[in-house]
Protein backbone atom coordinates (compact mmCIF):
# COMPACT_ATOMS: atom_id res chain seq x y z
CA UNK A 1 0.00 0.00 0.00
CA UNK A 2 1.35 3.40 -0.97
CA UNK A 3 1.68 5.76 1.97
CA UNK A 4 1.83 9.53 2.17
CA UNK A 5 5.29 11.05 2.44
CA UNK A 6 6.31 14.53 3.51
CA UNK A 7 6.90 16.82 0.53
CA UNK A 8 10.23 18.52 1.18
CA UNK A 9 11.48 19.63 -2.22
CA UNK A 10 9.12 21.48 -4.57
CA UNK A 11 11.73 22.56 -7.11
CA UNK A 12 10.29 20.43 -9.91
CA UNK A 13 6.81 22.03 -9.68
CA UNK A 14 6.53 24.52 -12.56
CA UNK A 15 3.93 25.94 -14.93
CA UNK A 16 3.53 23.75 -18.00
CA UNK A 17 5.08 20.68 -16.35
CA UNK A 18 3.29 17.42 -15.48
CA UNK A 19 3.50 16.30 -11.84
CA UNK A 20 5.60 13.16 -11.26
CA UNK A 21 3.22 12.20 -8.43
CA UNK A 22 0.05 13.41 -6.71
CA UNK A 23 0.25 16.28 -4.22
CA UNK A 24 -1.90 16.65 -1.10
CA UNK A 25 -2.48 19.38 1.51
CA UNK A 26 -2.13 19.17 5.31
CA UNK A 27 -5.47 17.31 5.55
CA UNK A 28 -4.29 14.85 2.87
CA UNK A 29 -6.82 16.30 0.46
CA UNK A 30 -5.77 15.94 -3.19
CA UNK A 31 -4.58 19.21 -4.74
CA UNK A 32 -3.39 17.91 -8.12
CA UNK A 33 -3.09 14.34 -9.40
CA UNK A 34 -0.02 12.65 -10.82
CA UNK A 35 0.43 13.39 -14.52
CA UNK A 36 -1.68 16.55 -14.47
CA UNK A 37 -0.05 19.71 -15.82
CA UNK A 38 0.33 22.87 -13.69
CA UNK A 39 -1.59 25.17 -16.00
CA UNK A 40 -1.48 28.60 -14.36
CA UNK A 41 0.38 30.84 -11.94
CA UNK A 42 -2.47 30.53 -9.44
CA UNK A 43 -2.24 26.73 -9.54
CA UNK A 44 1.52 26.95 -9.01
CA UNK A 45 1.13 29.28 -6.01
CA UNK A 46 -1.51 26.98 -4.51
CA UNK A 47 0.74 23.91 -4.79
CA UNK A 48 3.77 25.73 -3.38
CA UNK A 49 1.81 27.23 -0.49
CA UNK A 50 -0.41 24.28 0.49
CA UNK A 51 1.34 21.16 -0.80
CA UNK A 52 2.50 19.12 2.21
CA UNK A 53 2.46 15.45 1.12
CA UNK A 54 3.00 13.39 -2.00
CA UNK A 55 1.94 9.89 -3.01
CA UNK A 56 2.66 8.22 -6.37
CA UNK A 57 -0.32 6.53 -8.01
CA UNK A 58 1.92 3.60 -8.92
CA UNK A 59 3.61 2.27 -5.73
CA UNK A 60 6.38 0.69 -7.84
CA UNK A 61 7.20 3.88 -9.68
CA UNK A 62 10.62 5.28 -9.00
CA UNK A 63 10.05 8.84 -7.82
CA UNK A 64 13.79 9.01 -7.20
CA UNK A 65 14.70 11.18 -4.27
CA UNK A 66 13.32 14.50 -5.49
CA UNK A 67 10.79 14.95 -2.69
CA UNK A 68 13.08 13.74 0.06
CA UNK A 69 16.04 15.99 -0.71
CA UNK A 70 16.83 19.10 1.28
CA UNK A 71 14.97 22.17 0.04
CA UNK A 72 18.32 23.92 -0.10
CA UNK A 73 19.64 21.47 -2.70
CA UNK A 74 20.60 23.20 -5.91
CA UNK A 75 18.22 22.27 -8.74
CA UNK A 76 19.45 21.53 -12.24
CA UNK A 77 17.84 24.70 -13.61
CA UNK A 78 18.68 27.81 -11.51
CA UNK A 79 15.72 29.69 -13.02
CA UNK A 80 13.29 27.07 -11.71
CA UNK A 81 14.76 27.62 -8.25
CA UNK A 82 14.20 31.39 -8.58
CA UNK A 83 10.65 30.80 -9.78
CA UNK A 84 10.00 28.49 -6.82
CA UNK A 85 11.43 30.81 -4.16
CA UNK A 86 9.89 33.99 -5.52
CA UNK A 87 6.44 32.35 -5.79
CA UNK A 88 5.99 32.76 -2.03
CA UNK A 89 4.31 36.15 -2.45
CA UNK A 90 2.94 36.28 1.11
CA UNK A 91 6.48 36.03 2.49
CA UNK A 92 7.88 38.60 0.05
CA UNK A 93 5.03 41.06 0.65
CA UNK A 94 5.90 41.72 4.28
CA UNK A 95 6.49 45.38 5.11
CA UNK A 96 10.16 45.93 5.91
CA UNK A 97 11.65 48.89 7.77
CA UNK A 98 15.37 49.57 7.74
CA UNK A 99 16.28 51.12 11.11
CA UNK A 100 19.53 52.46 12.53
CA UNK A 101 20.47 54.08 15.86
CA UNK A 102 22.57 56.64 13.94
CA UNK A 103 22.20 58.30 10.56
CA UNK A 104 25.23 56.38 9.31
CA UNK A 105 26.53 53.03 10.48
CA UNK A 106 25.02 49.67 11.37
CA UNK A 107 21.41 49.20 10.28
CA UNK A 108 18.85 46.43 10.69
CA UNK A 109 15.93 45.09 8.66
CA UNK A 110 12.78 44.78 10.78
CA UNK A 111 9.30 43.63 9.79
CA UNK A 112 6.04 45.41 10.57
CA UNK A 113 3.65 43.07 12.39
CA UNK A 114 1.03 45.59 13.48
CA UNK A 115 -0.14 49.20 13.04
CA UNK A 116 -2.13 51.55 15.28
CA UNK A 117 -3.44 54.44 13.21
CA UNK A 118 -4.89 56.27 16.23
CA UNK A 119 -1.55 56.45 18.08
CA UNK A 120 0.64 56.49 14.92
CA UNK A 121 2.47 53.46 16.24
CA UNK A 122 4.25 50.65 14.38
CA UNK A 123 4.71 47.25 16.02
CA UNK A 124 7.72 45.55 14.48
CA UNK A 125 10.18 42.74 15.04
CA UNK A 126 13.20 43.69 17.14
CA UNK A 127 16.45 44.44 15.26
CA UNK A 128 18.81 41.45 15.09
CA UNK A 129 22.25 40.81 13.65
CA UNK A 130 23.20 38.07 11.20
CA UNK A 131 24.10 35.73 14.08
CA UNK A 132 20.53 36.30 15.44
CA UNK A 133 21.78 38.26 18.46
CA UNK A 134 19.51 41.20 19.30
CA UNK A 135 20.72 44.76 18.89
CA UNK A 136 20.37 46.83 22.10
CA UNK A 137 17.18 48.93 22.07
CA UNK A 138 16.06 51.11 24.97
CA UNK A 139 12.70 52.75 25.55
CA UNK A 140 12.90 56.46 24.74
CA UNK A 141 15.59 56.14 22.06
CA UNK A 142 15.08 57.68 18.62
CA UNK A 143 16.05 55.57 15.58
CA UNK A 144 16.46 56.55 11.94
CA UNK A 145 13.96 54.68 9.74
CA UNK A 146 13.58 54.09 6.02
CA UNK A 147 10.88 52.09 4.25
CA UNK A 148 9.34 51.60 0.82
CA UNK A 149 5.75 51.44 -0.39
CA UNK A 150 4.47 50.53 -3.85
CA UNK A 151 5.42 53.92 -5.30
CA UNK A 152 7.34 55.88 -2.62
CA UNK A 153 10.22 55.80 -0.15
CA UNK A 154 9.78 57.25 3.36
CA UNK A 155 12.31 58.49 5.92
CA UNK A 156 11.61 59.48 9.51
CA UNK A 157 12.94 59.34 13.07
CA UNK A 158 10.86 57.01 15.23
CA UNK A 159 10.76 57.03 19.03
CA UNK A 160 10.87 53.70 20.87
CA UNK A 161 7.76 53.44 23.06
CA UNK A 162 8.10 49.86 24.29
CA UNK A 163 10.44 46.87 24.04
CA UNK A 164 9.17 43.35 24.74
CA UNK A 165 10.69 39.86 24.58
CA UNK A 166 7.68 37.55 25.02
CA UNK A 167 6.46 35.58 23.16
CA UNK A 168 9.19 36.91 20.83
CA UNK A 169 11.30 40.08 20.66
CA UNK A 170 9.39 43.07 19.29
CA UNK A 171 9.05 46.80 19.81
CA UNK A 172 6.57 49.66 19.51
CA UNK A 173 7.74 52.72 17.58
CA UNK A 174 6.04 56.12 17.39
CA UNK A 175 5.88 57.58 13.87
CA UNK A 176 6.23 61.39 13.83
CA UNK A 177 3.55 63.54 12.26
CA UNK A 178 5.98 64.94 9.69
CA UNK A 179 8.00 62.49 7.59
CA UNK A 180 9.97 62.71 4.34
CA UNK A 181 8.40 61.13 1.26
CA UNK A 182 9.87 60.78 -2.22
CA UNK A 183 8.04 59.22 -5.16
CA UNK A 184 10.22 56.67 -6.96
CA UNK A 185 7.67 55.15 -9.34
CA UNK A 186 4.72 56.51 -11.29
CA UNK A 187 2.91 53.17 -11.28
CA UNK A 188 2.65 50.58 -8.48
CA UNK A 189 4.73 47.44 -8.91
CA UNK A 190 3.43 44.01 -7.89
CA UNK A 191 5.46 41.05 -6.65
CA UNK A 192 5.20 38.12 -9.10
CA UNK A 193 7.03 34.99 -10.15
CA UNK A 194 6.44 34.47 -13.87
CA UNK A 195 8.40 32.26 -16.20
CA UNK A 196 9.31 34.18 -19.35
CA UNK A 197 11.41 34.23 -22.51
CA UNK A 198 13.84 37.06 -23.17
CA UNK A 199 15.03 37.79 -26.73
CA UNK A 200 18.30 39.74 -26.89
CA UNK A 201 17.97 38.77 -29.92
CA UNK A 202 19.07 35.28 -28.76
CA UNK A 203 16.30 33.67 -26.72
CA UNK A 204 16.97 32.98 -23.02
CA UNK A 205 14.87 31.79 -20.12
CA UNK A 206 13.94 34.42 -17.52
CA UNK A 207 11.90 34.85 -14.36
CA UNK A 208 9.91 38.05 -13.78
CA UNK A 209 10.01 38.87 -10.05
CA UNK A 210 8.09 42.15 -10.06
CA UNK A 211 5.91 43.85 -12.63
CA UNK A 212 4.19 47.17 -13.34
CA UNK A 213 2.53 48.83 -16.30
CA UNK A 214 5.81 50.64 -16.94
CA UNK A 215 8.40 47.91 -16.45
CA UNK A 216 9.64 44.80 -14.68
CA UNK A 217 12.54 43.28 -12.78
CA UNK A 218 13.79 40.00 -14.19
CA UNK A 219 16.31 37.32 -13.28
CA UNK A 220 18.37 35.51 -15.93
CA UNK A 221 21.35 33.16 -15.95
CA UNK A 222 24.59 35.03 -15.26
CA UNK A 223 25.99 34.22 -18.70
CA UNK A 224 23.35 36.57 -20.16
CA UNK A 225 25.19 39.91 -20.16
CA UNK A 226 23.05 43.01 -20.75
CA UNK A 227 23.88 46.71 -20.62
CA UNK A 228 21.78 49.77 -19.83
CA UNK A 229 20.04 50.85 -23.03
CA UNK A 230 19.94 47.40 -24.66
CA UNK A 231 16.63 46.66 -26.42
CA UNK A 232 14.99 43.31 -25.62
CA UNK A 233 11.71 41.45 -26.13
CA UNK A 234 9.99 39.90 -23.10
CA UNK A 235 7.34 37.21 -23.57
CA UNK A 236 5.29 35.67 -20.75
CA UNK A 237 1.81 34.49 -19.82
CA UNK A 238 -0.47 36.29 -17.37
CA UNK A 239 -3.85 35.42 -15.95
CA UNK A 240 -6.82 37.38 -17.20
CA UNK A 241 -10.38 36.51 -16.14
CA UNK A 242 -11.05 32.97 -17.27
CA UNK A 243 -7.88 32.26 -19.21
CA UNK A 244 -4.10 32.47 -19.54
CA UNK A 245 -3.01 35.15 -22.01
CA UNK A 246 0.35 35.35 -23.78
CA UNK A 247 1.86 38.84 -23.92
CA UNK A 248 4.99 40.05 -25.73
CA UNK A 249 6.54 43.36 -24.69
CA UNK A 250 9.32 45.51 -26.11
CA UNK A 251 11.61 46.92 -23.43
CA UNK A 252 14.94 48.57 -22.74
CA UNK A 253 17.35 47.70 -19.94
CA UNK A 254 17.08 50.53 -17.39
CA UNK A 255 19.05 49.13 -14.42
CA UNK A 256 21.71 46.44 -13.99
CA UNK A 257 21.21 45.05 -10.48
CA UNK A 258 23.60 42.12 -10.88
CA UNK A 259 23.72 39.15 -8.49
CA UNK A 260 21.74 40.62 -5.61
CA UNK A 261 20.27 37.39 -4.17
CA UNK A 262 22.82 35.21 -2.33
CA UNK A 263 20.42 32.24 -2.49
CA UNK A 264 20.81 32.21 -6.28
CA UNK A 265 24.47 32.90 -7.14
CA UNK A 266 23.97 31.85 -10.78
CA UNK A 267 21.30 34.50 -11.41
CA UNK A 268 21.66 38.20 -12.26
CA UNK A 269 18.82 40.73 -12.14
CA UNK A 270 17.90 43.58 -14.48
CA UNK A 271 15.32 46.34 -14.44
CA UNK A 272 13.39 46.78 -17.69
CA UNK A 273 11.39 49.75 -18.96
CA UNK A 274 8.57 48.88 -21.37
CA UNK A 275 8.27 50.74 -24.68
CA UNK A 276 5.58 51.26 -27.33
CA UNK A 277 2.82 49.58 -25.32
CA UNK A 278 -0.49 49.15 -27.11
CA UNK A 279 -3.72 50.06 -25.35
CA UNK A 280 -4.45 46.34 -25.04
CA UNK A 281 -1.09 45.75 -23.32
CA UNK A 282 -1.68 48.63 -20.90
CA UNK A 283 -5.14 47.36 -19.93
CA UNK A 284 -3.94 43.78 -19.48
CA UNK A 285 -0.95 44.81 -17.35
CA UNK A 286 -3.02 47.25 -15.31
CA UNK A 287 -5.64 44.60 -14.48
CA UNK A 288 -3.08 41.91 -13.71
CA UNK A 289 -0.87 44.14 -11.53
CA UNK A 290 -3.79 45.34 -9.42
CA UNK A 291 -5.06 41.77 -9.06
CA UNK A 292 -1.63 40.78 -7.73
CA UNK A 293 -1.50 43.80 -5.40
CA UNK A 294 -4.86 42.80 -3.91
CA UNK A 295 -3.47 39.32 -3.21
CA UNK A 296 -0.33 40.82 -1.62
CA UNK A 297 -2.43 42.88 0.79
CA UNK A 298 -4.56 39.85 1.69
CA UNK A 299 -1.80 38.32 3.78
CA UNK A 300 -4.17 37.30 6.57
CA UNK A 301 -6.47 35.55 4.11
CA UNK A 302 -3.54 33.60 2.69
CA UNK A 303 -2.43 32.49 6.15
CA UNK A 304 -5.93 31.36 7.09
CA UNK A 305 -6.44 29.72 3.70
CA UNK A 306 -3.37 27.52 4.17
CA UNK A 307 -5.15 25.36 6.74
CA UNK A 308 -8.78 26.01 5.89
CA UNK A 309 -11.32 23.45 4.79
CA UNK A 310 -14.19 24.19 2.44
CA UNK A 311 -17.22 25.33 4.44
CA UNK A 312 -20.50 23.55 3.83
CA UNK A 313 -23.55 25.68 3.19
CA UNK A 314 -26.18 25.26 5.93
Amino acid sequence: MTTFKKLMDKRWIAIGKALPFSIYDTQRKLLLAQGRVVESERSLERLLAHGEYYKPDDPNEDVRSAAEESPEAAPADPLLAVNRDYSNIAQRARYGVNISPQQAGESFQCWVIGVSQESRCLIMTAPARADKSLAPVIKGQTWYCRMFSATSVYRFRGAILKVAFEPYAYLHMLVPEIIEQRNIRQAPRALVSLQAKLATPQTHGATIVDLSVGGARIGVANEVALRVGDTVQLRTGIEVPGRQEEIELQAKVAVVYGGTDSRHPGIVFYGLCFEALTERHVLMLHGYVHQQLAREYDGLGQVLGAGARDMQEP
